[in-house]
């Protein structure tokens, strides 16, 4: 998991900095900033490793996904592909922590 939210974060600052650098919208003041919120959400994936608790990662994972596509759109894809797999991986690890403390 740690290689996708590398992936994710990686995928998420370089392609908002792209836009950033290249003006892909328009050039309104309003469209920079959102670029940077797409800078933001990249790096919000990386405090997502930070944290032990697995609700806490999705709940980072999934806002991070959101602020991206709200602050650079289109480019924001690929790096919110990589963050459903890890919301799926989180799903499934989350689901296993629950069946083992049921069974204990």
């Amino acid at each position: 998991m740690k290689k996708l939210v590398l992936l994710s974060s990686f995928f998420g600052i370089v392609l908002s900095i792209i836009g950033q650098l290249f003006g892909v919208l328009t050039d309104f003041f309003i469209s920079g900033i959102a670029r940077l919120i797409g800078v933001l959400a990249g790096i919000l994936v990386l405090l997502g490793l930070k944290s032990r608790n697995t609700e806490m990662q999705a709940f980072i994972v999934s806002s991070s996904t959101a602020l991206g596509i709200m602050g650079a759109g289109i480019l924001y894809f690929p790096a919110a592909i990589v963050n459903v797999l890890i919301g799926f991986k989180l799903n499934k690890k989350l689901k296993e922590e629950n069946t083992k403390d049921r069974s204990e």
